[in-house]
């Protein structure tokens, strides 16, 4: 960013300089990727009860 212009904005900055050479390439997931990443989230989305309670237990015994 130290040859960057200052009437240049960022997003200039990064296409003209930074990412000019670079070609983009779309990967889309596959079925194991999509049902791995659906069972992550069904585990983690039942996990943030149990990291309600451990705060819940650490506001009520912060001060004990």
């Amino acid at each position: 960013m130290i040859h960057k212009n200052p009437q240049e904005s960022l997003a200039d900055y990064l296409s003209t300089k930074v990412f000019h050479a670079e070609e983009g390439q779309v990967v889309a997931p596959g079925s194991v990727e999509v049902d791995g990443f659906a069972l992550f989230m069904e585990r983690y989305t039942e996990g943030l009860a149990i990291e309600r309670a451990a705060v819940d237990h650490f506001v009520e015994n912060w001060k004990k």
